[in-house]
């Protein structure tokens, strides 16, 4: 059907009596009251077989107790998981071996705000720091260290600001 041209059609085709809605009432309410509306009725359209009813239940029974083999088939099949499940580990495996970074971690990749973090979190006290040092703490240590002036320097510098040195004057 060519939906271009319908804007063109004046009528719809289907016409009802003037009086047909002004009366359906009255005439559907007479048919009602009638003892029996079907009487007249010589076609109704339905027929059913001859003591259908009697026997439903026997059929019902038989076509629900007699069970049919039915083929199903698979959504996956595990084999064909297998071998990509196989083929994923051994692409995961090869990269990890072949990409492996021969790179040492040492202490100084640590970041010093990491382990700032680590030992206040674990709440540790003096007795657990001084039995992590190894070294004995005398002032005979400290003084038979040699300090390169340079170092120190950077070391100042770098964690003091503007202001220690104001409040020191």
């Amino acid at each position: 059907m060519k939906t271009k041209k319908l804007h063109h059609i004046k009528s719809s085709g289907f016409k009802v009596p003037d009086t047909y809605l002004d009366s359906f009432e009255e005439s559907l309410l007479n048919r009602l009251k009638e003892n029996n509306p079907l009487e007249n009725l010589q076609n109704p359209g339905f027929k059913v077989p001859n003591q259908y009813f009697e026997t439903f239940d026997e059929k019902i029974i038989e076509i629900v107790s007699s069970e049919k083999e039915v083929k199903v088939i698979p959504l996956m099949s595990w084999k064909k998981m297998a071998y990509v499940s196989g083929i994923a580990a051994s692409i995961i495996l090869m990269v990890g071996l072949f990409n492996n970074n021969s790179e040492k971690l040492t202490f100084g990749d640590l970041d010093i705000s990491l382990i700032e973090d680590y030992i206040v979190g674990e709440d540790f006290t003096n007795e657990n720091m001084a039995s992590l040092v190894t070294e004995d703490l005398t002032l005979d240590n400290f003084m038979d260290s040699h300090l390169i002036d340079s170092n120190l320097e950077d070391y100042i510098l770098n964690n003091s600001s503007a202001e220690d040195y104001l409040n020191e004057q």
